[in-house]
């Protein structure tokens, strides 16, 4: 026979758990006649200890079932996020080809763009060119035109004689 505060004690519970335990509906009805109270102390003898005893007995395998469920979820969460990380990393391994691609399609693109400007610029110096040739050309053909008008209206002893 054993008070509730040594069993209490002796199981590793507070007294207040014990007294739970005693007044709970499922051990209520069992524990009838294993237990009394004398001088304000509460009494429990053989038979009480071992119906508190399979009581905590069986909360311990549910919790023991419980954290065995709770860690398979956890396991299976911790699975889940894993795959999605390695599909999250190959989908980053895939942009990342990607951009690299763009990237050097882009610079290929920039360096053809460079060509096409310095070839415009070329072209337009060579146009500037030609249109002064074509200027200075104009300006002999207009000589000689003038030269030839004043050769043709001398008159013909002039033109003979030099003159």
């Amino acid at each position: 026979m054993k008070t509730v505060k040594e069993y209490a004690n002796s199981v590793g519970k507070s007294h207040q758990s014990v007294y739970k335990q005693l007044n709970s509906k499922k051990n209520k009805e069992r524990l009838e006649n294993h237990v009394w109270k004398q001088d304000g102390t509460t009494y429990l003898d053989d038979v009480a200890i071992d119906i508190l005893n399979e009581s905590r007995q069986m909360i311990q395998i549910q919790n023991d079932i419980q954290t065995h469920e709770e860690n398979d979820n956890l396991r299976k969460e911790v699975n889940d996020l894993k795959n999605k990380i390695i599909n999250l990393q190959d989908e980053l391994k895939v942009k990342t080809e990607q951009m690299t691609s763009l990237l050097l399609e882009n610079k290929e693109k920039t360096f053809l763009l460079e060509q096409k400007k310095d070839q415009t610029k070329e072209i337009n110096q060579l146009k500037e060119q030609l249109d002064r040739e074509k200027k200075e050309q104009l300006n002999e053909i207009e000589k000689l035109k003038n030269e030839l008008e004043k050769e043709k209206n001398k008159g013909f002893f002039a033109r003979l004689f030099g003159k």
